[in-house]
């Protein structure tokens, strides 16, 4: 059941990210609008973590099936491919290095946030060991 009602809820930010970038004109696929909604949720507290982890771990192990039909229309081309491959090239290397660095920043980012979040509470304890 947890998976259902995962899934269910993934569908719901998919849903309402399309719509958000269709109706509020959004430069952003609605995919990707819908993904940025739910780690919102889930920042926010809106989401839980244990209510979407079943679905989307189910999701990741078979993603392969959804890159099957992507494969297939990538091989209808195959000559306009051949005929130009730079661009893809330098599309494939250069898209996962800004997405491995942009991520790691974010990383950075939150890790530091929390790090002082933390700091003035382990503070207000070693004060009140002192007292």
């Amino acid at each position: 059941m947890k998976i259902i009602r995962g899934i269910v809820i993934l569908l719901v930010f998919y849903g309402a990210g399309i719509a958000a970038s269709k109706w509020l004109h959004i430069p952003l696929p609605g995919n990707l609008t819908g993904m940025l909604l739910l780690t919102l949720g889930l920042c926010m507290g809106w989401i839980r973590m244990d209510w979407v982890e079943q679905a989307s771990s189910f999701l990741v192990r078979h993603m392969m099936l959804f890159f099957v039909p992507i494969i297939v229309g990538v091989a209808s081309y195959m000559n306009l491919l051949s005929q130009d491959p730079w661009p893809i090239l330098v599309a494939l290397v250069a898209g996962p290095m800004l997405v491995m660095l942009v991520t790691g920043r974010v990383v950075q980012w939150y890790l530091k946030r929390q790090r002082q979040k933390e700091k003035p509470s382990v503070q207000q304890e070693g004060r009140a060991l002192d007292a």
